[in-house]
């Protein structure tokens, strides 16, 4: 998001937590398309808001945990995201 965004970092960014199965080998956040990727710069910033929380749905439902809780939370992210930086995630 820093190259369509002035002076943004980040450390500015909104996420969203995601718990580590107990016993684990990694954690969830490392079976998501982003993890240890080079941003793609020529996407729009709510392409790629888009892209990740459908992917962080397709992780949950193929674990047969996708709950109303999760949808709240990737919501709640897609909000967040759209108050903090207006104007951004637009279409």
């Amino acid at each position: 998001m820093a190259a369509n965004v002035s002076g943004y970092t980040r450390n500015m960014g909104i996420a969203m937590m995601m718990e580590h199965p107990i016993p684990g080998a990694g954690g969830r956040h490392r079976q998501t398309i982003s993890y240890g990727q080079s941003p793609d710069l020529s996407l729009l910033p709510r392409r790629v808001m888009a892209r990740e929380v459908q992917d962080l749905r397709l992780l949950y439902q193929r674990e047969s945990i996708y709950t109303e809780t999760i949808r709240r939370g990737l919501r709640s992210l897609v909000q967040l995201n759209k108050s903090a930086w207006a104007g951004i995630f637009e279409k």
